[in-house]
């Protein structure tokens, strides 16, 4: 066994056997038995029909089926013990990647959570200083203290985004399903980037039912998912740019579609446009994990989401979510 097999956990590598939902040895040992077994099979039955007698097996023809044999036998096990070694390295790799970003995943949310408090305080103290509470400020503090603030702003959404993707992905959120109106939802949501396009000159078209539509799911995560998707839309179109947000209903789920006009992602980009830390462009603010937040938040309520996307004419990110997961999960228990 390699040293780098070693550091694996026992633990790391059940849980990759456990998440593949069975065991890859006992596949491979049947497989490969099973492709074995016929050639020995046709060449069995040759022998036996048409040319077997005990003569045979005395003379030097005898000698050659032995050795013909031994050669089979020992070139099976061979490959066999060479495809199973390959199988266990790659068991074993995907055991050690996990373990050690389980390891990243740790000490980043351990630093983020202990930054949270500190960047609270200064958060705090800059705008006691910006409020003029203990003195007052002068157009150039302002302006510093105003600098302050926004890098503090931007940092506490990184350290948030940060320990908001670690509890997802170690199992740490608890979704607190209800019905909720999704339809008030957006339309709530919608004031709250009313003025912020306005300021950038941007122009919003919403196709959102006027019938009330509820959803079973958690309100402040699909709120989550919703601010990312419009703030991205945003982030990434230029004035003059159209944002249009449509909600379509259908028997079992509910479509939302969030579109810009802006440059569009390249296709080389397209599936990797919600992987961690991943950015269209490096000079745009952002930290590269709203989408991939938001694609773990759409996949716990058991939703999908993709993006469609032409160069030069604009993003349509598409979230599908269910109506009531309830009754798949009443169906579920019955089978």
């Amino acid at each position: 066994m390699d040293s780098k097999d070693k550091i694996v956990p026992k633990e790391e590598l059940n849980l990759v056997l456990q998440e593949l939902k069975e065991n890859p040895f006992e596949k491979f040992n049947l497989a490969f038995s099973l492709m074995s077994i016929i050639p020995f099979l046709v060449f069995f039955y040759l022998l036996i029909s048409r040319f077997f007698s005990f003569e045979i097996l005395l003379g030097d023809v005898g000698i050659i089926l032995f050795i013909s044999l031994f050669i089979s036998i020992l070139g099976f096990y061979i490959g066999y013990s060479i495809i199973r070694n390959i199988l266990r390295k790659i068991i074993f790799y995907a055991a050690a990647a996990k373990y050690s970003d389980e390891l990243k995943s740790s000490f980043v949310a351990t630093v983020s959570h202990e930054l949270k408090n500190p960047l609270s305080i200064i958060k705090t103290s800059i705008s006691t200083l910006l409020g003029g509470i203990i003195g007052a400020v002068n157009k150039e503090q302002r302006t510093i203290l105003e600098i302050c603030r926004d890098v503090s702003e931007r940092m506490n959404r990184l350290v948030i985004d940060l320990l908001d993707l670690y509890k997802i992905e170690a199992g740490m959120i608890s979704l607190q399903r209800e019905f909720f109106s999704i339809t008030k939802l957006l339309e709530t949501q919608i004031k709250v980037f009313e003025i912020l396009l306005k300021n950038k000159g941007m122009r919003l078209v919403k196709a959102i039912p006027k019938e009330d539509l509820s959803i079973w799911g958690d309100d402040d995560k699909i709120i989550q998912v919703v601010n990312n998707l419009i703030s991205n839309a945003i982030k990434y179109s230029t004035k003059g740019a159209t944002v249009s947000i449509k909600l379509l209903p259908t028997e079992k789920f509910v479509r939302l579609e969030v579109a810009d006009t802006g440059p569009g992602i390249p296709p080389d980009k397209i599936n990797k446009i919600f992987t961690k830390f991943e950015r269209l462009d490096s000079s745009i603010e952002g930290t590269g994990l709203g989408l991939a937040i938001t694609k773990d938040i759409v996949e716990l309520h058991q939703g999908k989401i993709w993006v469609e996307s032409q160069l030069g004419k604009g993003s349509n990110f598409i979230v599908v979510l269910p109506l009531d997961l309830r009754k798949n999960s009443a169906k579920e228990s019955k089978q």
